[in-house]
């Protein structure tokens, strides 16, 4: 079973495992999207952007982070992205699949810049933004995620929550916006709603076995 990141929220345990379940279908399908829904100072609601992720044939995962700047202001300008991955995950590291002008870079347990009291394991660093040693306003980015294992969405679904409640999957840290006239947001992709997650229970049992057995194989 992949342990939850529990951050405040009773229920994230159970949500998680559910989600492994609704996720079987797109693991099958090797891709899914997650909508950057949740405003972090308050939780409020917004379309503000996608963040698709692709399984690849090697083990590896492509991420495509995308903005929308017609909810986050023309000037939006992507600097850091953040996750979670299992604990027995090791040897993350990231790969630019943008042509850049600065790297992007891997930290493990970032400070969460704008998180409201939110961690997570993992967070990208976009370049220093639109500075002379940046990559310009970045409102679209990309990277392959690779480890010492093969990884799946699934391992990525491991819910961070703020001080105030806000339960998420991944966070972006934004600059550059005009979203209620502040000049930088952190927006995340938020829990599906329980009753679409009781729809996954029998993927739920399959993704789980699935896990286990190629975690033994590799031990």
């Amino acid at each position: 079973m992949v342990a939850a990141r529990s951050l405040g929220f009773a229920h994230t345990p159970v949500l998680a495992l559910a989600v492994v379940g609704w996720l079987v279908g797109a693991n099958a399908a090797h891709a899914t999207s997650f909508a950057l829904d949740a405003e972090f100072d308050n939780g409020t609601v917004g379309n503000f952007g996608t963040v698709d992720v692709t399984a690849q044939a090697g083990g590896d995962l492509l991420f495509q982070i995308t903005l929308n700047p017609a909810v986050l202001g023309a000037g939006a300008d992507l600097h850091e992205f953040y996750f979670n991955l299992p604990s027995a995950i090791t040897g993350a590291s990231i790969t630019s699949t943008d042509v850049v002008n600065t790297s992007y870079s891997l930290a493990a347990n970032p400070p969460v810049a704008g998180g409201a009291g939110s961690s997570f394991a993992y967070g990208v660093n976009f370049g220093n933004g639109a500075g002379a040693n940046g990559n310009g306003v970045l409102q679209s980015a990309s990277f392959l995620l690779a480890a010492d294992s093969d990884l799946a969405i699934s391992d990525l679904l491991i819910s961070s929550s703020t001080s105030g409640g806000v339960v998420v999957f991944f966070a972006a840290h934004v600059q550059g916006t005009t979203f209620t006239n502040q000049d930088s947001e952190t927006v995340g992709s938020s829990v599906p709603e329980p009753a679409v997650l009781s729809l996954g229970g029998v993927g739920l049992a399959c993704a789980a076995l699935a896990r286990r057995r190629g975690l033994a194989r590799r031990d």
